[in-house]
């Protein structure tokens, strides 16, 4: 009975032990002394629930429930249940209770219980979307039960769970836990755990400013090209004035026609430096000059006056016999004319090319470095960018019969009855022939005018005629300049010019009109109608 009553006390007294152990095992907040893990050898079941309440309850409540419960418990359950309660409990309790209470204590605690022990499957599953626990406890059991222990736990601990969890939920959740899952634990269990967690992260966003980097130099070539595409120059033709010709090969655009701007107002094209063509067509005198003609080089002086260059867009001759056609042509004119800027063209452009903003110029313009043909086409295309419109008339012809006083109104009438529109024709009023109006006639020599041109004798003293916009801001008047006033070059006009043997049949006629000095002066008035807006352009910086 003694024996009886001793045994049933200690089975009493075990089944005590035993409830108290495994009612401590559960709670998270009893403390564990590191004394029980050593009597954990001799019993083999007493083992994992001896080991787990010492070790893991202390930490992981206060890291994993808190941060991670909240995040993804609902992707890896489903996965990790199943393998590692059967794993784990077999291979590691014999193999690493050993090491880890001894070596790492206070290391191990944070990762393994996530690993090893029975409470895996409740918060394992927080962990493995974000730092791949899912390939730890399947490969230590299996292949490294006793290096990755020690290995692992000193690399991953300190990093994955102070970097990962900040950084990889925002960028590997949507990643890993599909493409990971399923290819590293059956490829490269050994070798990927290791390296990922501290590889992918630098890697991605490695890949993604490497493919930033290579977006940029198509962004850069983008821009380049778009830079050396010629930009289109849209002239705004004024009020009263057709459609602006421009030839094929010459378009506009906004560098060739600030090239031709340069050429225009640089005086190095002159032999001596002294002259522009601004010099004798001046923006502030209506493109023209007030001198009745124009000094050259030297001191020379020039027999003919300096035309406007408004509106020669439109002209199908320049000069005042018409020996141009276009504005290409008249462009080379004055500059190798000996008594005008007296330069030897091909020694200007020799000078020209050794100006690196001239020469980068002309290869942005015209691929090529600096040339004669260049020359002239830059400052024609300048030269057409000189318009005059809107004036009165061209109010007046648009419907504002206020824009007109009575006494233009009368000027336009007698102006076109008496034969004037014959040869200044509107819209440009002038249809840009030739006629003689016997200026210089009575001079011995007389001017050759168109004759030099033609050589035809009936050509003699024959001039082109000059178009009337802005014709009242251009004085004097005639090839010559020999006229002051616009007044004086009305009344000879409209006395039918000054004989001689070549005077234009229809002078001739206005002069039989007999106009009265105030049908005169109704036609200053309207001339000065003609008068609108043009532009007036400052000298432009020089290379």
């Amino acid at each position: 009975m003694n024996s009886k009553r001793r045994w049933a006390w200690i089975r009493t007294l075990a089944i005590a032990l035993a409830w108290t152990v495994l009612s401590t095992g559960c709670q998270p907040e009893t403390p564990a002394p590191p004394t029980p893990i050593t009597p954990a050898p001799d019993e083999t079941p007493a083992d994992p629930l001896d080991e787990i309440p010492v070790e893991e309850p202390t930490e992981e409540p206060v890291e994993e429930p808190v941060d991670e419960p909240v995040e993804e418990p609902v992707d890896e359950p489903v996965e990790e249940p199943v393998d590692e309660p059967v794993e784990e409990p077999v291979d590691e309790p014999t193999e690493e209770p050993v090491e880890e209470p001894v070596e790492e204590p206070t290391e191990e605690p944070v990762d393994e219980p996530m690993e090893e022990p029975t409470e895996e499957p409740t918060e394992e599953p927080t962990e493995e979307p974000t730092e791949e626990p899912t390939e730890e406890p399947a490969e230590e059991p299996t292949e490294e039960p006793t290096e990755e222990p020690a290995e692992e736990p000193a690399e991953e601990p300190t990093e994955e769970p102070t970097e990962e969890p900040t950084e990889e939920p925002t960028e590997e959740p949507t990643e890993e836990p599909t493409e990971e899952p399923t290819e590293e634990p059956t490829e490269e269990p050994a070798e990927e755990p290791a390296e990922e967690p501290a590889e992918e992260p630098t890697e991605e966003p490695a890949e993604e400013a490497m493919e930033v980097s290579a977006d940029e130099p198509a962004t850069d070539e983008a821009a380049d090209e778009a830079a050396e595409e010629p930009v289109a120059f849209e002239v705004e033709v004024p009020l009263g004035l057709p459609p602006l010709p421009i030839p094929e090969d010459n378009p506009m655009t906004a560098e060739k026609v600030e090239l031709g701007k340069m050429l225009y107002f640089d005086k190095r094209l002159s032999k001596d430096g002294t002259l522009s063509c601004a010099t004798c067509h001046d923006p502030h005198m209506a493109w023209a000059e007030d001198t009745p003609t124009s000094s050259g080089i030297e001191g020379q002086l020039g027999d003919m006056n300096s035309p406007t260059v408004i509106n020669t867009a439109y002209a199908t001759s320049l000069f005042w016999d018409g020996r141009a056609e276009t504005l290409e042509e008249q462009a080379l004119g004055p500059i190798e004319n000996p008594i005008e800027m007296g330069h030897d063209l091909d020694t200007m452009i020799g000078q020209l090319n050794e100006l690196d903003g001239y020469r980068e110029l002309f290869q942005k313009v015209f691929g090529t470095d600096v040339t004669r043909e260049g020359i002239a086409k830059a400052i024609a295309a300048f030269e057409r960018t000189v318009l005059s419109g809107n004036s009165p008339y061209d109010q007046y012809m648009a419907g504002d019969e206020d824009a007109l006083t009575d006494a233009q109104k009368r000027g336009m009438k007698l102006f076109n009855s008496v034969g004037c529109a014959a040869c200044h024709t509107p819209p440009l009023f002038s249809s840009y022939d030739f006629y003689n109006a016997g200026i210089g006639m009575d001079q011995d020599p007389p001017p050759q005018g168109r004759k030099a041109v033609t050589g035809n004798e009936a050509d003699l003293g024959a001039f082109r005629v000059p178009p009337l916009r802005e014709v009242a801001n251009t004085a004097p008047y005639f090839h010559d300049g020999s006229v002051a006033t616009l007044e004086e070059a009305v009344a000879l006009m409209a006395g039918g010019g000054l004989d001689n043997p070549n005077l234009s049949v229809v002078l001739q006629g206005v002069g039989e009109a007999n106009l009265t000095e105030e049908n005169k002066a109704d036609l200053v008035e309207f001339l000065k109608a003609l008068s609108g807006e043009f532009p007036i352009v400052e000298p432009p910086e020089l290379p």
